[in-house]
């Protein structure tokens, strides 16, 4: 019992083709083109003519019809299926919250009551022209796409629509380039921070850890006699997921980890609480970091850096205490190798600049 499909003349159909035995023995074969050639009608014909030989037994008494055109499912039936279907199951807390907020501000009021049918790549293009002249920036643009794009294949997997029409190019995202953070400025900034923040800020600078592995780290994770951390989740959000790469990554402790994790650890309740917690013994929330961050720069008479920047000075201080980069790559969990390369890159920089204050003192020496 199939659906085919067979070329006649240049043009591909689609056939329902049921080899079936009657109750009285025979062997009979029933095959048509099917009435609706979409994959969604001949599948509907299909299910439709097993029911009635299951009924009756035979398929001869069959007649002629054109099955009933499919229902027209809107842009909102789509992001219906999908947020049940794709984003529950497949995107991490950050990323559904990013999914559902371009959603609910851009996409669904814009083509919600849109026929799926209708929807082109030209209407991603319009759209994308006005979010230029909003000034929105490439990043935020090039997430439309994708989720306008997730959106559209989640329909297609679902029967809901026969195909992803064709789409525009993704905006074009210019490389960033990590800020730069030395080793000073975070020993600076360490000594103004409170005993909670500090610790927290350590994980990231001295351990790479991204904010929500360091709300996700427990006591389960360190091990002191060992000098050893293991990342094995992250909390955003209030939901555990594994870290962004889904591996768990052992990381040696640094001294200057190690000295604060042994100040906080004679203070554990139980070996399942969370290793960095606030002044109040509460989990950090999702922008508390930032905001203990931005106080102890403050107090340090420095600026600009976001939690995530002490992560980037663990990077580039691996590369220039020279390690390489394929130990850096495994130990910040990156799946690419060539994202860890940005760091290597920015320690060049460095070595450059350090020749050529080098290359000026002999010139004033010289002199």
């Amino acid at each position: 019992m199939t659906i085919r499909k067979a070329v006649r003349r240049g043009e591909t159909r689609l056939v329902i083709d049921i080899p079936y035995r009657t109750a009285d023995g025979r062997n009979l074969r029933f095959r048509r083109d099917a009435q609706l050639q979409t994959k969604y009608g001949a599948e509907s014909e299909h299910r439709r003519l097993i029911a009635e030989l299951a009924r009756t037994g035979t398929l001869e008494n069959v007649r002629e019809h054109v099955e009933p055109k499919p229902p027209d499912y809107t842009f909102d039936d789509a992001v219906k299926d999908f947020r049940a279907k794709h984003m529950k199951t497949a995107l991490k807390p950050s990323t559904r919250d990013r999914y559902e907020r371009l959603l609910d501000k851009l996409l669904v009021p814009r083509f919600g009551s849109s026929p799926l049918t209708e929807l082109t790549g030209n209407a991603l293009v319009e759209l994308d022209a006005e979010l230029v002249s909003d000034e929105l920036a490439p990043s935020t643009r090039r997430n439309v796409h994708i989720v306008f794009r997730s959106v559209l294949r989640c329909a297609v997997e679902s029967g809901l629509l026969e195909s992803v029409p064709r789409m525009p190019k993704l905006p074009t995202v210019g490389r960033k380039h990590p800020r730069e953070v030395h080793r000073e400025d975070v020993e600076s900034v360490l000594g103004k921070s409170s005993e909670s923040a500090r610790l927290a800020f350590g994980l990231a600078a001295f351990a790479g850890l991204r904010a929500s592995e360091v709300r996700g780290l427990r006591w389960t994770d360190v091990d002191l006699k060992s000098g050893t951390v293991t990342v094995r989740r992250a909390l955003t959000l209030g939901e555990e997921t594994t870290p962004k790469s889904h591996h768990h990554r052992p990381i040696p402790i640094a001294s200057p980890l190690l000295i604060l994790l042994t100040a906080v650890a004679s203070k554990k309740h139980n070996p399942w609480a969370p290793v960095a917690v606030t002044a109040k013994g509460k989990p950090w929330g999702e922008s508390g970091l930032n905001q203990a961050l931005k106080q102890a720069q403050r107090r340090a008479g420095k600026s600009g850096w976001s939690f995530h920047d002490l992560r980037h000075f663990f990077a580039t201080e691996l590369f220039r205490l020279g390690a390489s980069a394929p130990v850096v790559q495994q130990l910040l969990g990156h799946s690419d190798l060539s994202t860890t390369q940005r760091y290597a890159d920015m320690v060049a920089s460095d070595r450059r600049a350090a020749i050529a204050l080098f290359d000026g003192n002999r010139v004033e020496t010289a002199q």
